[in-house]
């Protein structure tokens, strides 16, 4: 019997696996945070010590010891955030206007999915599983728009298996923790201006003029790898209706493998195509998390997370052949930190409705390190949530959060890509569905 549960589960994920995990961001840096509408739907306070669906093997994997029975859950989440530019932009040669196209809402709409499954070894030891895309990233400018020197498409895709395991201690204390399995793809595209490359090659400024204006080559990079982390939490209860979460995510580390790619005669031979490699390395973060329930109607909670953003400081692409520069970009990320405060209520049997607010840093300090590719900037959140729960068995939560994003500005001058000045205006909404199944 309890082999034929295992299976259940197993194939429990990976049906689930089949809704996607490809993802846009809209949280600090390129970080995905939308894996459940329930924590959604509270603006993710308490998602490290809420324990209330099998989302917990990923937000906090000690919380799993206060499920019981086996159990799979799956999130779908349409995230439509907004960014658009205003400004002007200069060529790298010669000074000239880049044009009056300001690029448009820059930043695409996207599915986010992510499932899980916990199988109940015994009251006290709990196994679990989570698949998600932790980070996420899709912008895409027409290619005639000012800032295209600085940006053109940029698509980043993580995909996170994360096996765990959870025991309870004693009556007040359990522990979890996991490793991770994290495939991650950078692809971006920009455009090259040919006549900055030839007058950088000749200075003749007549020839690069007459041969060469209006002429933009574009330079694709793509590069992709599997990286290996770890993961591991805590949860102390102070009564049954008072407990705080702790939990920490590792980062890590990629040798991104992949190809170059050129078009435009003159480009091709400044940058011809090859293999190339890059490092890069995904921040770890910590979590810190308190849940209390007033009385048989009301909970609170509240959240803070920590995010080492400042691991991102160069994103510099190698040839692999001769160890040239391909291209480089400082980066000069922070840290970061999210806060958020939340409350449920039960306003009748199998009725919960959620809410909450949140405050989330921007990486991204000043407007010399801001570009196109991500316009950062902070970012308050406003959520609400309802969850049914259908039976015994099944419940559904459907949650929906709107971002509000500040104007900021954006200086970005580089000797190969001339200078972009202006600012980004941006905004999102994010409608969110989950379930959760108990075998």
């Amino acid at each position: 019997m309890r082999l034929s549960k295992v299976k259940c589960v197993v194939a429990g994920v990976v049906g689930l696996s089949a809704m996607g995990v490809a993802g846009e961001a809209f949280a600090a840096g390129f970080q995905l945070r939308e894996q459940s509408a329930e924590y959604l739907g509270n603006a993710f306070a308490g998602s490290a010590a809420s324990a209330s669906s099998p989302a917990t093997v990923w937000y906090n994997p000690a919380g799993m010891t206060l499920l019981h029975g086996h159990q799979i859950a799956g999130t779908l989440s349409w995230i439509a955030p907004k960014a658009s530019f205003t400004g002007s932009g200069t060529r790298p040669f010669g000074g000239l206007s880049t044009g009056s196209k300001n690029g448009g809402d820059a930043i695409d709409d996207a599915m986010v999915g992510s499932t899980f499954a916990m199988y109940d070894f015994s009251n006290d030891l709990k196994f679990g599983v989570a698949v998600v895309s932790p980070f996420g990233l899709r912008s895409s400018y027409s290619a005639d728009w000012t800032g295209r020197y600085q940006g053109l498409a940029s698509a980043v895709t993580a995909i996170n298996v994360n096996p765990n395991v959870a025991y309870r201690v004693n009556s007040n204390l359990s522990i979890g923790g996991g490793v991770q399995v994290q495939w991650f793809e950078a692809d971006l595209t920009g455009a090259m201006d040919q006549a900055a490359i030839c007058y950088a090659q000749t200075g003749n400024a007549a020839l690069c003029s007459a041969g060469y204006a209006g002429k933009d080559g574009w330079l694709r990079v793509k590069g992709s790898n599997i990286g290996f982390g770890y993961n591991f939490g805590l949860l102390y209860e102070f009564s049954p209706q008072t407990r705080v979460g702790l939990t920490y995510r590792s980062a890590i580390r990629y040798d991104l493998k992949g190809d170059v790619t050129t078009t435009g005669a003159l480009a091709s031979l400044y940058r011809p195509n090859g293999a190339i490699h890059a490092d890069f390395t995904s921040p770890a973060t910590a979590t810190a998390s308190v849940y209390h329930e007033i009385d048989d109607k009301w909970a609170v909670m509240a959240d803070a997370q920590w995010t080492q953003w400042s691991a991102f400081k160069d994103l510099n692409v190698y040839y692999d052949s001769t160890g040239a520069l391909v291209t480089g970009t400082h980066e000069g990320w922070r840290d970061t930190w999210f806060f958020s405060l939340g409350a449920n209520y039960k306003w009748t049997k199998g009725h919960t409705i959620h809410v909450g607010a949140a405050y989330d840093m921007s990486a991204v300090k000043t407007a010399d390190l801001r570009t196109p590719r991500i316009p950062e900037s902070d970012r308050y959140w406003l959520s609400a949530g309802y969850t049914w729960e259908f039976s015994e068995k099944l419940r559904f939560t459907a949650a929906y959060a709107h971002l509000f994003a500040p104007e900021v500005s954006v200086a970005d001058a580089t000797a190969s890509g001339g200078t972009l000045t202006g600012k980004y205006n941006g905004s999102a909404d994010i409608f969110s569905t989950s379930f959760v199944y108990k075998f």
